[in-house]
């Protein structure tokens, strides 16, 4: 359950008197100014067989998840891609974009000798990623401590680590974060061809402009292409791809 924040005048595309854009925590006091509540309720096409299996395995999940909570553990893995953490505080409609160190990613390692086959993330500061210059396709081995946020894995103070560089990719550095940090933006609409660019990242957003503070993660391109369908480093791939087909 959620309330909408909500103008008459802004609905009817009239425009404001205090020159808003957007209904905010300024707008309380205005008649103009309604919420509207919003209820959802989750719905299945399983069948009841295939839904007993999903809450069972789901129930499994968890209460691994609990076991593993705060434990120092072992972790091996192929690094996936490496990328700025970034932060986003929307505060009266206005958004201010920081980082918080640096995330690698890894789509699937193991826990001692024990798979886990989906997404892992890594929390490193700048000083780790200069001393080791970790780049998709190198080999990581570390102890680190296991957390969880909101569905993401994420290890953190990773020691005794034991590395095997394969990668040779340009790595990223704390002055091309900052320069991303400062001119990427939110993806809008579909981010299925994105998914593999090493130039999307997500971004945490604290939204402090309605009534509840609200916690979320946006797909953030860190060439600054909000449009997915019209981005130029896909069709410059596109390109050198049709080039390499067409040599003999």
């Amino acid at each position: 359950m959620e309330f909408l924040w909500k103008c008459h005048d802004l609905d009817k595309g009239k425009k404001c008197p205090k020159n808003f854009k957007h209904v905010g925590r300024g707008c309380f006091s205005c008649k103009k100014f309604y919420d509207e509540k919003m209820t959802y309720r989750p719905e299945t096409d399983l069948d009841g067989k295939s839904l007993k299996r999903f809450m069972d395995d789901l129930l499994e999940y968890r209460g691994w998840l609990d076991s593993m909570r705060g434990k120092n553990v072992r972790f091996g893995g192929t690094v996936a891609s490496v990328f700025p953490h970034l932060k986003m505080a929307i505060d009266n409609g206005q958004g201010r974009v920081y980082m918080d160190g640096f995330y690698i990613s890894f789509d699937s390692g193991y826990f001692d000798n024990n798979l886990f086959d989906d997404k892992i993330y890594l929390r490193v500061n700048g000083r780790f990623l200069c001393r080791t210059e970790a780049t998709p396709g190198d080999d990581l081995e570390f102890d680190a401590i296991f957390t969880e946020d909101r569905g993401r894995i994420i290890l953190r103070n990773p020691k005794k680590i034991e590395m095997t560089k394969n990668g040779g990719k340009e790595c990223i550095n704390i002055s091309r974060a900052q320069v991303a940090r400062a001119t990427g933006k939110i993806i809008v609409g579909s981010i299925e061809k994105c998914e593999d660019c090493s130039y999307c990242s997500l971004i945490d957003i604290e939204d402090r402009s309605r009534k509840e503070i609200s916690h979320y993660r946006r797909f953030y391109c860190l060439r600054g292409i909000s449009d997915s369908d019209n981005c130029p480093a896909r069709i410059e791939e596109i390109i050198r791809a049709e080039k390499r087909k067409i040599r003999f």
